[in-house]
C-alpha cells in the first residue's frame, strides 16, 4: 500500500553512492543497504564489471571489512549477494568474511538467461546485523537515514 509506505518514510533522508565514502554520515540512526556486484556462480555468470575494475573476491572481503566497520557504529545493515552453495555446497565464502552476522537464504527468480535451465528461482543471501524487525521498533517514530550503496 503506496500510503502506509509514504507514511513509514516520510521522515527517512535517502542517499546513493560508492560505499567507501558514506562513513561520515552512517550513525545509529542510519539503515544502509548494500548491492554490490554479485559474486559469480559460475564463470558464464561473471558479469561484475559495473566499473573499469572487476569486482572480484579481494573486493568482497574489503566490503566485508566496511560491513564490519559500520556495525561498531550501531547502524542497521543488510546486503545481499549470490548463493554460492547454489552450484557448490562446500563454498562457504560468505559465512567466512561474514562471521557474527545474520545469514539467510532467499528465493529470487532469475528471468533472463541465455541458457532456459538457468531461469527460475535460485537462492541468494540477505546478510544482516539485526535478526528481526523488533530492533526497528525503538526507531519507529525517530528520524532514518536510509542509504543504498552499490
Amino acid at each position: 500500500n503506496l500510503r502506509n509506505l509514504s507514511k513509514l518514510i516520510k521522515n527517512v533522508t535517502f542517499e546513493y553512492g560508492d560505499y567507501k565514502k558514506s562513513e561520515s554520515f552512517v550513525n545509529e540512526n542510519t539503515f544502509v543497504y548494500f548491492d554490490p556486484p554479485y559474486r559469480p556462480l559460475s564463470i558464464t555468470s561473471g558479469f561484475t564489471s559495473y566499473t573499469k575494475e572487476d569486482f572480484n573476491d579481494d573486493n568482497q572481503k574489503e566490503l566485508a571489512n566496511y560491513f564490519y566497520k559500520l556495525d561498531l557504529k550501531n547502524a542497521k545493515l543488510m546486503l545481499s549477494n549470490s548463493n554460492p552453495k547454489n552450484v557448490n555446497k562446500d563454498d562457504n565464502f560468505f559465512e567466512n568474511i561474514y562471521k557474527g552476522f545474520v545469514i539467510n537464504e532467499v528465493s529470487a527468480k532469475r528471468m533472463i538467461n541465455a541458457n532456459a535451465k538457468g531461469r527460475g528461482e535460485i537462492s541468494e543471501l540477505l546478510i544482516t546485523n539485526y535478526e528481526e524487525q523488533s530492533k526497528w521498533e525503538s526507531q519507529k517514530n525517530s528520524t532514518m537515514k536510509m542509504i543504498a550503496l552499490a
